[in-house]
């Protein structure tokens, strides 16, 4: 019998926790083309001084985006979402976290468990303080998006019902089976498309081009092309020689 919490999973599926640096099987990551690619736990503690909090303390200040220019973070419950099926329960984590993200600048953020589609705008809630009137989300260019597919297909049926009026953080939402694509053009652009699936018509419903925000500052821009002109220069020294 089932003994221990996620007993099947960790049995049936294998995770490469160990090459990087985790000490469990539930929170890790993974390098993959240009992207580094984070995986939290929703469900393993994660406040101040617990193990997955200080490896992702760790984590992400190992992450190279000269080497990785895209940095995703992967996890169950979403921070942000507008639906009343499991509405605030990635709440706790958002406020361990977010910090970190805005501060790291994490591109994506996805999650699943909502059964429906919702992306927010890059946003964050750092500032949250009921007293001085600071609690809801703001614009903030160095915050990630965050992507809600939990629509993949389940027993269980759509999760239908969104608050109402649709909050300002969200740009796009919609209580529908359907997948996304993520195409990682270059380190400063990518291509994301979610297609509902139950239309048939292979036009995108939802449809944006993602910057990368790390990348975004004229100083980096600057110091990206200057190591190329140096690259190129050296390359030409030595076919010369």
């Amino acid at each position: 019998g089932e003994t221990s919490t996620f007993k099947p999973y960790l049995h049936r599926y294998s995770t490469p926790y160990l090459a990087s640096k985790s000490s469990s099987p539930m929170w890790y990551a993974v390098r993959r083309a240009s992207a580094h690619i984070i995986v939290l736990s929703s469900y393993s503690p994660f406040v101040k001084y617990t193990p997955q909090w200080m490896w992702l303390k760790g984590e992400l200040k190992r992450v190279d985006r000269e080497k990785t220019p895209w940095l995703i973070v992967l996890m169950h419950a979403p921070m942000y979402n507008s639906n009343d099926a499991h509405y605030m329960e990635g709440e706790s984590m958002r406020a361990a976290f977010e910090k970190w993200f805005v501060k790291y600048k994490v591109d994506l953020v996805f999650a699943g468990h909502v059964h429906a589609y919702e992306r927010s705008y890059r946003i964050s809630n750092i500032n949250y303080n009921v007293t001085s009137g600071n609690r809801y989300p703001v614009p903030d260019k160095s915050a990630p998006v965050y992507i809600t597919v939990g629509d993949g297909g389940n027993q269980e049926g759509l999760a239908w019902r969104f608050s109402d009026p649709q909050p300002d953080y969200s740009a796009f939402r919609e209580a529908s089976y359907g997948h996304s694509t993520l195409q990682l053009v270059n380190r400063t652009h990518a291509v994301y498309q979610w297609n509902r699936n139950d239309d048939g018509k292979h036009v995108p419903t939802d449809n944006v081009v993602f910057h990368n925000q790390y990348w975004a500052s004229n100083t980096r821009r600057r110091r990206l092309k200057k190591k190329h002109l140096r690259y190129e220069s050296l390359e030409g020294l030595m076919s010369m020689l």
